[in-house]
């Protein structure tokens, strides 16, 4: 993407779509993991989030590397 194009934030734009889709029910994993789960655990928390983050910019990588030889 270039610096003079424009971001699309809709549900149009399969970036924002799979963000959603990985980031939100991560959001209710995490939660119930605080809600329910030990304080001495509090790493997997964390890690739950960090790997959501993780896996979605490893897609997002390999998205547009596609899309570039397209």
């Amino acid at each position: 993407m270039r610096m003079n194009e424009r971001f699309d934030l809709s549900f149009k734009n399969k970036e924002v779509r799979m963000w959603l889709y990985i980031m939100v029910p991560t959001f209710f994993i995490g939660s119930l993991l605080l809600i329910f789960g030990d304080n001495k655990d509090q790493y997997i928390r964390f890690s739950v989030l960090v790997i959501a983050i993780i896996g979605f910019y490893i897609w997002r990588f390999v998205y547009r590397r596609k899309q570039k030889w397209n």
